[in-house]
This record gives C-alpha cells, structure tokens and sequence, in this order.
C-alpha cells in the first residue's frame, strides 16, 4: 500500500494509523503534501551566523558518531543518544507538545511521558541522521526570528550536489545561555508545533489520560525503530 510523505512521520503520524505512516523510502519516492509555517522574515545577524556554526557543527557531530565503525551498534546508539540530549531541550520541547494540560498533570504522569517522550525524540532523530548517514546534510541559511530565536536550514545533498530534502532546526538559548534545539522541520512541517495539536487532542479525546498517551508513544517509538531501519549503504 501507498503511504504518505515523511514530514507526516516526523509532525503528524504518531496516532495516525500505521498503514499511513511513511518512512524515508517513500519520501524519496517523492510524495506531495505539506504544511508550512512560515518564520517571520529578518536580515541574518551575528546571531544568525552563530546559530549556523551551531547546527553544522552538532551535524557532523552526530554522522561521526553514527559512521564510527570502531563500536558496535549497540554502543553508537548509546553516544548518539547522549549527545542529542545535549543538543536538544527534550524536556522543554516534551512540555510545549502537552499544551494546557502540562499544568494538570501529576509529578507521576510528567515523569512517565518525560522517559516515553525522550526515547521517542531519540529513535526520531537517530532514524533520520542514520538513514541519511553517508550522504551530506549542509546547512544552507538561516532566518532570525528574534535575537534569541534562530531558524537554521540544511540542505540534505544528493550524490550530484543537488538539494533532496530539507530540514530546519529552531535554535534557541536555555536557561544558562547555551544555545540548543527547541523545534525540528522536514520540508516546511514543524515537529514540536503539530505534535502539539495531536497530544492536546488525544488528551482531550481520552479524559485527560496521560498513561494512555504514554503508551501510545511507547508503541510509536517501537515502530520508529522498525519502520527506519536505514537502508544498506
């Protein structure tokens, strides 16, 4: 059966029905379909520049680790997961996605949806720079939104040189001034913003059930990790 595109893996697909959840082989069969939210346009500033640096440097950070045939695969999952969780704010991003309904939730239900958000960011973005490792993802420009909010875009290049996909990384300072990633684009979808809209209306559907929201993000995680078996390179 024909699925849709990957952007609606990455920002819609984690209560969709499994038979329309796509995987990278059917984006690069080229399927259309997107929703775009547009970022406010600024001149690039010094800012700007610094953000950039930022983005390509945590890239080629992330295939170095994945391309290490020195370890198993077992272990460069393991350093590929503790360096994204230095590089994005999964908690901050996890809190955004629950909307309304973080300030009704329990110590308990946080914490649970924390651990299963967590494992979800990790197989999302270990699928994507796994399915594309061995191939160059270069940032290309980017746009401040605000002195402090960045949108850094990368290229994921083609073996001609040419523009395949394209990713965005929302750049932002945490609470100590380090800049880290509080949202992530493929091809104009925002994957914190429309997970957003489909955690407050599980909630909202189900009574508020954070266990059940948890669970189901246990089951997509363990998709993820079947459906984005990078291919042999």
């Amino acid at each position: 059966m024909h699925v849709k595109a990957l952007l609606h893996c990455f920002a819609w697909g984690l209560f969709l029905p499994l038979a329309v959840v796509a995987t990278p082989a059917d984006a690069a069969a080229g399927v259309a379909g997107t929703m775009n939210i547009p970022a406010a346009l600024s001149m690039p500033s010094a800012t700007s520049s610094e953000a950039e640096k930022f983005v390509q440097a945590n890239i080629d950070k992330g295939f170095l680790i994945l391309n290490n045939k020195e370890f198993d695969a077992a272990e460069r999952r393991r350093q590929f997961r503790e360096f994204l969780f230095t590089l994005v704010d999964t908690k901050r991003i996890a809190l955004f996605t629950l909307g309304q309904y973080a300030r009704q939730a329990t110590g308990d239900d946080l914490e649970m949806f924390l651990a299963a958000y967590s494992n979800f960011v990790a197989a999302m973005f270990q699928g994507y720079f796994d399915w594309y490792k061995g191939e160059e993802l270069r940032v290309a420009n980017s746009v401040a939104r605000s002195a402090d909010d960045t949108v850094v875009f990368a290229d994921i290049l083609g073996a001609n040189g040419n523009s395949r996909f394209r990713a965005g990384f929302r750049v932002r300072p945490d609470s100590n001034g380090k800049n880290v990633v509080t949202d992530f684009q493929f091809e104009g979808v925002w994957f914190a913003l429309n997970q957003r809209a489909e955690f407050t209306s599980y909630l909202q559907r189900n009574n508020g059930s954070f266990a059940g929201l948890t669970t189901e993000l246990d089951k997509r995680t363990e998709r993820f990790k079947k459906d984005w078996a990078p291919p042999a390179k």
